[in-house]
């Protein structure tokens, strides 16, 4: 029994990470990857039904970016405070994004000097030819009290149904 125990706490070999932007195509994947744009501490991103997409930088904004790399900024974004693992995080598509164009953030709202709190917001995406913008902003959760740090979940789903 303790043998058994004792090889379950030997570390496997440790690789260091990669990144995936820097590898070269390879047949054997079932999808091609495609360097399109560049952002500054990019975190998630959302597809759009059109083939657009919407992603998120650690440090603030949000962006819309073509499939061919143009990217425009999203106006109307909330504030946030970027430090250690803080900042704007996820963008997730409303279920019924066809229909109401709803857009849900998460992100790391400022409070007092140097402290924040994970706040979800929802927001209807207005897109033009030349602009994107956060309509109405509402914010339905946020964790309280506001403190100076901490690892911040930032994921959210809907139910299958999506009712909620």
């Amino acid at each position: 029994m303790n043998a058994a125990l004792l090889l379950t706490l030997v570390p496997a070999t440790v690789q260091a990470p990669i990144n995936a932007g820097e590898l070269k195509p390879e047949s054997s994947l079932p999808f091609t990857m495609t360097q399109v744009a560049t952002f500054k501490l990019p975190w998630r991103i959302a597809f759009l039904p059109d083939g657009r997409m919407l992603v998120t930088e650690k440090v603030g904004p949000v962006w819309l970016v073509t499939q061919q790399g143009e990217k425009t900024p999203v106006e109307n974004v909330p504030a946030v405070l970027w430090q250690g693992q803080g900042g704007m995080l996820g963008v997730f598509l409303s279920p019924h994004y066809a229909t109401d164009h709803s857009v849900y953030l998460t992100y790391a709202e400022p409070g007092d000097p140097g402290t924040s709190s994970l706040a979800v917001a929802r927001a209807r995406l207005a897109i033009t030819a030349s602009t994107a913008s956060l309509e109405g902003l509402q914010v339905l959760w946020r964790d309280m009290p506001k403190g100076r740090g901490g690892q911040f979940g930032a994921q959210i789903a809907f139910s299958p149904d999506a009712e909620y």
